[in-house]
């Protein structure tokens, strides 16, 4: 029988880590996508768990770099800082807690949409003061906004809620836990990227880069400028960093990756193709991600890693 692994010796709650999740839909039916028991189009709640991802990436201490929303499962590929929490002042917290858990909105209909949208504002103001005035419940929140878990928990949750509501059932919508890689190294990072947003090409849903609309890539090439194509890659969204103010852990700008994406793509679809040594390479990290271990990296950041936790060095070197 399989021991599970604690949460906590898997994700470094001392140090900021990039890491690549995945969750399962229970059973693994196909509850965002064509159900084939109920004979039933599912595909609209794949856009529920980007939009709310985005939205908590915001207010938790992590950044989204990539993701992709299939009909089973998805993956996501965030940056995590446990150390974050601790440089938020109260009012911080209170801030992020609202902006991911506000109040329910006003009926515009009733009101009107610009006296709704100032009595939401109101409500929301309110809930902060509310909040503001229990020093208890404000550690409590600095603790879940923190977590890692937390915030797959409050990803999964709502969506899990939703689509019981639509379909007048009950029961779990996801398996109870999620995969968790860490990435050690830059090239882990992108090699995950990478084989995020080409799951729909392995799942032969589509033959070229960025058509499946519930992915990563389809959204950074949507509006791409040329100052775009030549930035390196940046969060999606982030809960670590100003606006003004963008960091990225890739030394690989957009133009770059797109062009790593299709190249694999082309292999992927025509395996006769010829492909150079780099893009090999990088083909061989991809398909290193589909192990399943628990660390990426190279030989002696893995062994630093197994060593910190006391695991067997069972995880296999990702190829530099």
């Amino acid at each position: 029988m399989r021991m599970t692994i604690p949460r906590k010796m898997l994700v470094d709650e001392e140090a900021a880590c990039t890491y690549h999740l995945t969750s399962r839909c229970v059973r693994g039916m196909y509850l965002c996508g064509w159900d084939r028991s109920t004979r039933k189009k599912f595909a609209h709640r794949r856009r529920w768990l980007v939009k709310r991802a985005r939205a908590l990436a915001k207010c938790f201490a992590v950044e989204l770099y990539a993701y992709a929303v299939m009909s089973n499962h998805f993956h996501l590929i965030l940056h995590y800082d446990p150390t974050a929490k601790a440089r938020w002042s109260d009012e911080e917290v209170v801030r992020r807690w609202v902006e991911a858990f506000p109040p329910r909105m006003p009926s515009r209909a009733r009101l009107g949409r610009i006296a709704a949208a100032a009595s939401w504002e109101r409500r929301k103001a309110r809930k902060r003061e509310q909040i503001l005035a229990d020093a208890d419940r404000i550690a409590r929140l600095r603790e879940t906004l923190g977590s890692l878990s937390g915030f797959m928990k409050h990803l999964k949750q709502p969506i899990a809620r939703r689509a019981n509501l639509e379909e007048d059932c009950y029961g779990h919508f996801f398996d109870m836990r999620f995969y968790s890689g860490a990435l050690l190294s830059e090239k882990a990072i992108v090699a995950a990227m990478a084989y995020v947003d080409l799951n729909p090409i392995r799942a032969k849903i589509t033959k070229r880069v960025a058509e499946y609309g519930d992915v990563s890539i389809a959204e950074r090439v949507v509006e791409h400028s040329k100052e775009a194509l030549a930035a390196y890659l940046r969060p999606l969204s982030s809960g670590l960093q100003k606006p003004d103010s963008p960091r990225t852990l890739v030394a690989m700008t957009l133009e770059e990756y797109i062009e790593l994406l299709e190249a694999i793509a082309t292999a992927e679809t025509a395996p006769a193709a010829p492909l150079s040594d780099d893009v090999g390479r990088w083909r061989v990290r991809m398909y290193s991600i589909r192990k399943r271990q628990r660390a990426y990296g190279p030989e002696n950041l893995l062994k630093q890693w197994t060593t910190a936790r006391n695991f067997r060095p069972m995880e296999v070197p990702l190829p530099e």
